[in-house]
């Protein structure tokens, strides 16, 4: 049985039931079009599929409600199904991400990584990058037809010749261009890997900017709460003349600002989670069930550990030195332009009569075989095939250069990380074991002197602020922290755990 829904900005009604889509009153459904025309610009018609008790019960069991978890995503399923991935959205909305699982659901679905994927099969199937020769040619030639016979090349021909010439590349050039092109692949492969570390880097910028803003929103919801606590206890004093009535102004301006302070981070917040949304290539506005950040490992490494897992598979220092390799097999292939093709040419003529006058008594078919080379070494050639020699040890050069250019700096990114992870986790551990702890007996001391009466209430707006402060940058140090090991994860290369195992005793021996 089939049941027509129409929801509108998250309330629904029901008409009709029955087979295919009778519905018993057309004046109500379209009064019920109308409505949810005029209740919003939200309206979603759908027939959901029913058993024969629930078409006379009217329960509303499976409908799905718009602006439900789960719920209102219609267009969402269809665009998984059409990526290949085949999820249930409510299990989606209650599963919990942790930085690394958006990471892997970002490496499936990332529109970039899609398109690199096929840039690199594209590469692959390069025409160049297989064996071939060039077409052969075939020719037919109607020799000595009479002039009378113009344009009709059969008429009266002394002969006819069949040619089919072909030309051979000096053994070693056909290598030379396939090794070239093969380089040019894997340095697209290369490439793919490093766009894969920067998808990651960019999903866990956004995780931890996320996990941040819930903090800082977390700190503002409780400052707000305060900020009431101090108006009422204000007003306490005020009534009971030990107060005055700037202070109870001065809280409600702090809150004021407290409030502006939460649209500011609801719009931070949205911009975010559209920007990770869209690495996720999802609809800018799914939510996210997101997990609290781990806290930040300590780190004792030392650049040296670091620096062979650097150069072995630091991903872009990878396609740097794929890079070198194909303009290496560039300057071959150029170099052995200077040696000569090989042109192989056979030809059939096939005699019909012989010209008048001729003293051959017996007509007699001939074929003949023909080698020919060009000469690129020619002093009037040899300039192209010398300026391309130049230009490919120019690019080797500028190839290398690039290379211990970027090795120098991920050895130097490499280093600020373990210098910033170990004053970061430093900073961290003061925020939390001593200044907000500090702060928080501060300010509750001086509350309860200014509700007894022995404090003004600038020193306890003082309090309040320090506090505040105090939880901002424990929460910003935490951030910092965090963000510093992914910087210390793309400048080698690798996931701290993996980091980890290769430097473990006897790892890689």
């Amino acid at each position: 049985m089939r049941q027509l829904t129409v929801i509108t900005n998250g309330s629904e009604t029901r008409s009709g039931h029955g087979r295919g889509f009778l519905i018993r009153d057309a004046s109500w459904i379209t009064y019920t079009l109308l409505m949810a025309l005029a209740l919003g610009p939200t309206v979603r018609i759908s027939a959901h599929e029913m058993t024969d008790d629930s078409s006379h019960g009217g329960s509303l069991e499976g409908v799905s409600r718009a602006g439900a978890p789960g719920g209102g995503n219609s267009s969402l399923a269809e665009k998984d199904s059409i990526s290949g991935i085949h999820a249930d959205s409510t299990r989606w909305s209650e599963q919990t991400w942790d930085p690394k699982s958006l990471v892997q659901l970002a490496w499936k679905r990332n529109s970039g990584m899609r398109a690199q994927r096929l840039q690199v099969k594209g590469l692959h199937s390069n025409s160049s990058h297989t064996w071939y020769l060039d077409a052969p040619q075939v020719g037919v030639n109607f020799y000595q037809a009479p002039v009378a016979t113009f344009p009709n090349p059969m008429g009266r021909q002394s002969e006819v010749d069949y040619s089919v010439q072909q030309a051979f590349p000096f053994p070693g050039k056909i290598s030379a261009r396939i090794d070239a092109v093969h380089q040019h692949a894997e340095m697209g492969e290369a490439d793919l890997l490093a766009l894969r570390r920067k998808v990651a880097r960019m999903v866990r910028d956004d995780f931890y900017a996320l996990d941040l803003t819930r903090q800082r929103q977390a700190i503002n919801d409780e400052n707000r709460a305060l900020m009431v606590r101090f108006i009422a206890v204000a007003r306490r004093q005020y009534e009971v003349g030990l107060g005055r009535q700037a202070d109870i102004l001065r809280a409600q301006a702090e809150l004021t600002r407290l409030q502006s302070d939460s649209i500011d981070l609801a719009e931070a917040r949205a911009s975010t989670l559209a920007d990770m949304n869209a690495l996720l290539d999802f609809t800018t506005t799914r939510e996210w069930n997101l997990a609290t950040p781990p806290d930040p490992k300590p780190i004792d490494w030392t650049l040296e550990q670091l620096r062979p897992l650097i150069e072995k598979d630091q991903p872009g220092l990878k396609s740097m030195r794929v890079g070198v390799a194909m303009r290496e097999a560039e300057l071959r292939a150029a170099g052995k332009e200077y040696l000569p093709d090989i042109m192989v040419e056979g030809m059939y003529k096939d005699m019909l009569r012989m010209p008048p006058g001729s003293m051959a008594t017996k007509l007699e078919d001939f074929w003949s075989l023909g080698v020919s080379v060009n000469v690129p070494f020619a002093f009037w050639s040899a300039p192209k095939y010398q300026a391309a020699i130049a230009e490919g040890r120019a690019n080797l050069e500028s190839a290398e250069q690039a290379y211990a250019d970027s090795r120098n700096g991920m050895l130097a990114a490499a280093q600020t990380a373990l210098q910033k992870s170990r004053t970061g986790a430093a900073r961290l551990r003061l925020n939390v074991e001593a200044l907000v702890p500090q702060s928080e007996q501060a300010l509750v001391s001086m509350l309860a002197a200014y509700e007894g009466g022995k404090e003004e209430f600038t020193p306890l707006l003082e309090a309040y602020r320090a506090r505040w402060e105090a939880r901002e940058n424990m929460a910003t140090a935490r951030a910092n922290a965090l963000s510093t090991l992914a910087d210390l994860e793309d400048a080698v290369g690798m996931d701290l755990d993996e980091i980890a195992r290769w430097l473990a005793p006897g790892a890689g021996k």
